[in-house]
């Protein structure tokens, strides 16, 4: 069977023809993604999954599955802007949520009141989209970027499996990080200063 039956197949909902895409493509597409993301098989977990989800919708989308001529690239491409923003969240994640941490001016702008009036309010932007997030995702980032706690650690306090708080942990920064933007593109509105405590 070539590419283009099957993707015409899943347009009709053919769950042979789903089953057979898995069968295809899924092997190689968790090793890809695996090898990207230092192996971490939960963190590769959510990204395949993520990418079969679109896969999915963008063959249910008739612009959309026109242009997948090689679904296993299509694939691919797509695996490998999500672990790039994967990254890309995991690293402003961290650095915003320390930048809730440690509340004293940066001695470079110590001076500047104009800067250290930006800084405060990025902070107070950072603390009130933690406090909107769901208690368990804004409890999952500060025990592992406030409190500096282990995958385990987090695990042990829940008592839940690590591979359940890593997922958490994902889906966690995917939220926080389009709140964020979110907020980024609104109108500016004034902030109200929030006080947080670490549960």
């Amino acid at each position: 069977m070539s590419d283009s039956d099957l993707v015409r197949g899943l347009r009709e909902h053919d769950p042979a023809e789903f089953r057979r895409a898995c069968d295809r493509y899924l092997p190689s597409l968790w090793r890809y993604v695996c090898t990207r993301v230092d192996g971490d098989p939960h963190v590769a977990e959510d990204i395949v999954a993520e990418t079969m989800l679109a896969f999915i919708q963008a063959v249910d989308r008739a612009g959309d599955a026109a242009s997948i001529v090689n679904p296993g690239a299509w694939l691919r491409t797509v695996a490998t802007n999500k672990v790039q923003d994967y990254f890309r969240a995991t690293a402003r994640v961290r650095r915003l949520v320390d930048e809730v941490r440690h509340n004293s001016p940066e001695a470079d702008d110590s001076g500047d009141p104009v800067k250290r009036k930006e800084r405060e309010e990025r902070r107070a932007e950072v603390r009130q989209v933690m406090d909107q997030l769901p208690d368990q995702y804004r409890i999952a980032l500060e025990w592992k970027y406030l409190d500096k706690l282990s995958v385990r650690e987090i695990a042990r306090r829940w008592g839940a499996k690590e591979k359940a708080v890593e997922s958490i942990l994902f889906r966690a920064r995917n939220e926080f990080r389009e709140r964020l933007k979110k907020k980024d593109s609104d109108p500016v509105e004034p902030i109200r200063q929030t006080s947080r405590t670490t549960p």
